[in-house]
């Protein structure tokens, strides 16, 4: 039989909107459609073309994500057991060999990483050839001095090179102690940086599924809940899209993927893609729409039994969650397009040369032939801490040390789609203790 498609219309700035529904045959389709400019900001998203005037959002009725398999999330996610616990961040990695570890962590910036060792290794190796042929001239010269008088010059010219040498430890120790603080103040900063955007990710999380769990316990309508439930998934990937630096539309994108599991349909994903706005804020703005609509059925039959009084209330918090999302991918992309200064990454590696070719003249002088070890060492350490930091600026990228958002995204689908699957035995479970609150409350009175 003909199936109905629905059409709201709900222009920017207000709340109304407006249901019509007609006969065609084609799926069902609930549309919302916002009028942009004549010329629309550009740079404000991922998308190819010419931008349209009217860009509408697309929501299809008929798409039950429910009923696809997941092709693409590991099936640890589907795994009762699995679903019940928090995951560990890169458990994985957890049980790798350290070196390995260390490895994967500089393996882009290798060239820069074996260059500046090298350097510094045949630096140091120069050094302690030159203190040694300074330490058997000064021995030399003064065995001649016993002989000779007239050498006791050259003797001690090059004394007084080993001791002027000997002398520098303290200006070289306060380089030094300047150069640490100004690394771990570097790391630090940087971490700060990968540990914020993870509190961001984990507050999505959270968010995300507190709006799973509101949309199944509060709204009755069971089309425009399955939307919902999309759209919230949707959002997570796109949010690892934008922070990525591209859409889920382009060429290794996840919206080919999320169309096979039933999250979009292709329609959805060609006016995402079409959209001049960032994708995750397409998405909160397409709940915004199917929970409007949600509101303008008639008699309140959207929501739940015994909820008349709480609608007002319903609206008021899962919009504050859609707002609280709404933040919290504002902060990461502001944590991804702040960066550290470019002069401060300058002064760091300079102070980190600086310090080591200092060091290694003092240090050839009082250790010899060591001083090449202790440098190829302590320099290893410190470009791993230097490269290690560079990459945790950038928290959101494919590096070892980046936050796992494919594992955050595998999360928020697993758990949402536990929640709709669930939602049948919750109302059963309700409805038992209901009538078991019953039964015994006629049995009191009756005792009574």
């Amino acid at each position: 039989p003909p199936q109905a498609t629905a059409t709201a219309s709900d222009t920017a700035g207000s709340g109304d909107a407006e249901q019509q529904v007609q006969s065609n045959g084609a799926a069902p389709v609930v549309r919302f459609e916002d009028d942009f400019r004549e010329n629309p900001p550009k740079n404000k998203g991922y998308a190819r073309g010419p931008r349209p005037r009217r860009t509408s959002i697309a929501v299809v009725l008929g798409l039950d994500w429910r009923q696809q398999r997941d092709l693409t999330v590991s099936e640890r996610y589907r795994q009762p057991g699995n679903l019940r616990h928090a995951e560990v961040d890169d458990e994985h990695g957890k049980s790798e060999f350290f070196l390995t570890l260390l490895l994967q962590s500089v393996e882009d910036s290798l060239p820069l990483f074996v260059g500046t060792i090298l350097f510094l290794l045949v630096w140091a190796l120069l050094c302690s050839f030159c203190a040694q042929l300074l330490r058997d001239q000064a021995a030399a010269d003064a065995v001649a001095a016993y002989a000779d008088q007239d050498t006791e010059e050259v003797a001690s010219r090059a004394k007084q090179w080993l001791e002027d040498i000997t002398e520098c430890k303290s200006a070289v120790s306060i380089i030094g102690t300047l150069f640490v603080f100004t690394l771990v103040f570097r790391f630090n900063a940087c971490y700060d940086r990968w540990w914020e955007s993870r509190i961001f990710w984990g507050d999505i999380i959270t968010k995300c599924i507190d709006l799973g769990v509101m949309n199944r316990r509060w709204f009755n309508h069971e089309d425009l809940q399955n939307q919902i439930s999309r759209f919230i998934v949707v959002y997570s990937f796109a949010c690892k899209a934008l922070l990525r630096g591209t859409s889920l539309n382009e060429e290794g994108g996840d919206g080919p993927r999320l169309v096979e599991r039933g999250l979009l349909s292709q329609q959805e994903l060609d006016l995402m893609d079409g959209s001049p706005s960032w994708q995750p804020f397409f998405c909160l703005e397409t709940l915004r729409a199917i929970v409007v609509q949600i509101y303008g059925i008639p008699d309140m039959k959207g929501f739940k039994p015994g909820t008349s009084k709480l609608q007002a209330q319903i609206f008021r918090n899962f919009d504050n969650n859609l707002k609280d999302l709404n933040t919290l991918i504002g902060s990461c992309v502001r944590v991804r397009a702040s960066g550290l200064p470019a002069s401060y990454d300058a002064i760091t590696m300079t102070s980190f040369v600086t310090f080591f070719l200092l060091a290694s003249v003092v240090w050839s002088v009082a250790i010899g032939w060591m001083t090449p070890i202790i440098v190829f060492f302590a320099s290893v350490i410190i470009m791993f801490l230097i490269l290690m930091g560079t990459k945790l600026v950038d928290p959101f990228g494919l590096d070892k040390v980046d936050i796992p958002m494919e594992s955050f995204c595998a999360q928020i689908e697993a758990q949402l789609r536990a929640i709709d699957e669930r939602n049948e035995t919750i109302i059963e479970v309700t409805s038992d203790a209901a009538r078991s609150g019953l039964r015994r409350r006629s049995m009191f009175d009756t005792s009574g």
